[in-house]
């Protein structure tokens, strides 16, 4: 898919950067139909697997243009429940998933060996980051993103936390807002009591977060850690 969005660009006589950002529009509406189009079938499974109870979903009604959402991460599959967080019909589609294609999961790694894992990432208009490389160079294409009116979603903890509680955040997400000027919105998972074939899963939406852009990413790092910390711990 990325050589034809490539093509689809490159038709365009932009400068490079321009390029970019019109790729990026081109995956925003092939997202935006994908992510459309699944959500009968994850409203269905989801609510055969869990009993799942969103709250604050009607936060994101603040919100008009580009945000970024900053949420822990306790499963892979649970990005998609941000569909049914969002709703059937919504504005604010699509949402990119900023992710890795290392796993610390041997199942996981198995499905990336195989094409699985980059098949539903470009599927759904996810962008990978490596681990190492730095913030800024990590962070380009979530720039692009945004300036192309996508939505970020960004799990600082930076591996997925099933033991319960929230991680340390890394500075990514603080980095992007700051940079970008952007709105973020905080949103926790917990997960809950198991029954038979199905367990509880909590999704905490919180109020979204105008953050101050000459603060430090640091004080803003533990802004969003406060924020998904109380979202999680709200009963």
């Amino acid at each position: 898919m990325s050589a034809i969005v490539d093509n689809i660009a490159d038709s365009f006589d932009l400068p490079i950067e321009g390029r970019q950002i019109s790729q990026q529009r081109i995956v925003n509406e092939f997202a935006r139909l994908t992510q459309y189009a699944t959500w009968p079938i994850i409203h269905l499974v989801y609510n055969f697997f869990y009993r799942l109870e969103i709250r604050g979903r009607e936060n994101f009604s603040q919100l008009s243009g580009p945000f970024v959402i900053v949420a822990n991460h306790v499963d892979f599959y649970h990005s998609f429940v941000f569909r049914l967080v969002l709703g059937p019909i919504t504005p604010h589609l699509p949402l990119r998933f900023m992710a890795v294609t290392k796993f610390e999961w041997t199942s996981l790694n198995f499905l990336a060996s195989i094409g699985i894992i980059d098949f539903v990432y470009s599927l759904f208009g996810v962008f990978t980051i490596v681990p190492g490389l730095g913030i800024d160079r990590n962070l380009k294409k979530a720039r692009e993103i945004v300036k192309a009116e996508g939505n970020i979603v960004i799990y600082p903890e930076g591996k997925i936390n099933a033991s319960g509680g929230i991680g340390q955040f890394k500075n990514g997400a603080a980095v992007l807002v700051k940079e970008t000027g952007v709105p973020a919105i905080p949103v926790s998972f917990r997960l809950g009591r198991r029954n038979y074939w199905w367990r509880d899963l909590t999704v905490n939406v919180g109020k979204p977060l105008r953050i101050d852009r000459n603060n430090s990413v640091k004080k803003i790092t533990e802004t969003f850690h406060k924020e998904v910390e109380g979202l999680y711990e709200r009963r």
